[in-house]
């Protein structure tokens, strides 16, 4: 069965205006923390730079329970939905 990440709550946990960086922390269905880096661009574009699995719970991927870097190949997909939370938010 693959592994297939949907948030459910995101929030902005962090925003440096000043060199375009802010940091969204997600809670995905699976109870899984995520905290996700972005970065905007000159244009406006907003765009994920990196993924951490915050330990409040075993990897659903691989079940560890310490770090391993399996968020990053859902990064796009986890990063994305955050995103769209955050502005429905706003």
């Amino acid at each position: 069965m693959a592994y297939n990440p949907q948030v459910v709550e995101a929030n902005i946990v962090s925003d440096n205006t000043k060199n375009g960086l802010f940091e969204i922390v997600a809670v995905l269905k699976d109870r899984t923390k995520c905290r996700i880096g972005y970065e905007r661009t000159a244009s406006g574009e907003e765009h994920a730079t990196h993924i951490n699995r915050l330990f409040t719970a075993p990897c659903p991927v691989c079940r560890k329970d310490f770090l391993c870097s399996c968020m990053n190949n859902f990064m796009p997909t986890i990063a994305e939905q955050a995103l769209q939370l955050v502005k429905t938010k706003a």
